[in-house]
């Protein structure tokens, strides 16, 4: 229903004190647009009175706002209607139950490359530039050693090879854990033939938790190696819980580890993309390292390959051939023996960008929306694998390679948080934490 209401009618009652804004409780008889006739009427005072008593009671206008779409710019406009408004929707059990009623957080965009880089998805005025993260705490300018290696529940995850850490990063406040190299990986392998990746995810076992604000909570840290001439890979977990490194699980490969692909949760396992095709997985449950053989014998690079998490949960397959995409995926035949199937669903590229394409990479995959990011030498496209939808983020003149790591969020209002505890640092966003839900509608919008 939408409200019809003369301006000159506006009382000057506490309202103008917030600037014109009105407690809803204020508001006298009104006139709203009937959802049923096209024709307005006007509501007597008892049926506005009941209205007015919904909106009054803080534990009903919580079960309104709480189903507010979880758009960026959602809670900040919404908070901006009164003080009252505010206090709830920056409270954090609201936000807590905010998260857990829509349980799956927005694709806000893409990471290109580095920690300090970011191509947003969204349009105005849900659009997240850059400048609303905080930058990894570091002593150093940023060109430091670190390497972005991907995000996952909220979390990011870099590595710097020289000082031997790694580091699980909070984009949305700066705040970040930093987790020394496990001694059997860091002893062995001390040269720079060493090809090293990582990943994060949240270890919250609590009924009803919805990833996205993971910070605080459980994690495990997955720390990937390609030593020995590439010849073998080794991995180790770290679980935030004990602070400690779990042993070290190692495997036969043929080639190195794609340096352009994340890794990709399926199911309890995470897999990484070897060069030339072949799928490197860690059971996580049964802490088992193995390497899983491409479905056929492709002469293409790494730029044609990406793995996928499949619409049941199991492991799927992207190829990309000239201007078509072929789907794979790992299946049971009726003996029991898990194989792969070539799907009768494949995806012709030719017609579906603005103007003709030569020449097509993968660069990304979110694992969360079924997204796979194209570059072309017009810029990098979305490609939404069930809908079939593209969409055009980021415009250039040139093909560019570089890898793009999903983030997802609920990007609501300044994370709440204790002081930094073992391993863990901030930035000047742990000191104003406290700072109200309008602080993080001002970035909301404005390109970097």
């Amino acid at each position: 229903m939408a409200l019809l209401m003369d301006p000159a009618e506006v009382p000057q009652g506490r309202g103008a004190e917030r600037g014109g804004l009105m407690d809803p409780a204020e508001v006298p008889q009104l006139q709203w647009a009937d959802p049923v006739s096209s024709s307005p009427r006007v509501y007597g005072r008892k049926q506005w009175r009941a209205v007015c008593k919904v909106l009054g009671n803080d534990n009903l206008l919580a079960e309104i706002l709480v189903r507010l779409p979880p758009n960026p710019s959602s809670l900040p406009r919404a908070s901006v209607v009164c003080k009252r408004w505010l206090g709830i929707l920056s409270d954090p059990e609201f936000l807590k139950r905010f998260r857990k009623h829509h349980r799956k957080p927005p694709l806000l965009g893409f990471f290109e490359g580095y920690a300090n880089r970011f191509a947003p998805v969204m349009d105005s005025p849900d659009r997240i530039t850059a400048s609303c993260f905080s930058m990894p705490k570091s002593s150093t300018p940023y060109s430091d050693h670190r390497e972005y290696m991907g995000c996952r529940h909220g979390l990011a995850v870099l590595v710097n090879k020289q000082d031997r850490k790694t580091f699980v990063w909070d984009p949305l406040t700066g705040r970040q854990h930093s987790v020394d190299f496990p001694p059997g990986l860091d002893d062995a392998f001390t040269g720079n033939f060493c090809m090293w990746r990582a990943a994060v995810l949240c270890a919250d076992a609590e009924d009803g938790h919805v990833h996205g604000d993971c910070f605080l909570s459980p994690f495990k840290l997955v720390l990937l190696c390609c030593g020995g001439y590439n010849t073998q890979a080794f991995c180790s977990v770290y679980d935030s819980v004990s602070g400690v490194w779990g042993g070290v699980f190692s495997t036969a490969v043929s080639r190195i580890i794609s340096l352009l692909r994340p890794s990709i949760l399926v199911g309890n396992a995470l897999c990484w993309l070897i060069s030339g095709g072949d799928i490197l997985v860690f059971d996580l449950e049964c802490q088992s390292l193995d390497v899983i053989e491409k479905p056929a014998f492709y002469y293409v690079t790494d730029g044609c390959f990406q793995i996928l998490r499949m619409e049941g949960g199991g492991l799927g397959l992207a190829v990309l051939l000239d201007l078509t995409i072929q789907l794979w995926e790992r299946k049971s035949n009726s003996d029991g023996v898990v194989g792969w199937v070539l799907l009768k669903k494949t995806i012709p590229l030719e017609g579906m960008f603005p103007r003709r394409m030569n020449s097509v990479r993968i660069v990304g995959y979110d694992e969360d929306t079924n997204v796979i990011v194209l570059t072309s030498m017009t810029g990098n496209f979305t490609l939404q694998l069930d809908s079939m939808q593209l969409k055009h983020i980021v415009k250039r003149n040139n093909i560019c390679y570089d890898p793009f790591y999903p983030y997802t969020n609920f990007y609501t209002a300044a994370r709440q948080g204790s002081r930094p505890g073992r391993g863990e640092s901030g930035t000047n966003c742990d000191r104003t934490r406290s700072a109200n839900i309008l602080s993080w509608s001002n970035n909301l919008g404005t390109e970097s």
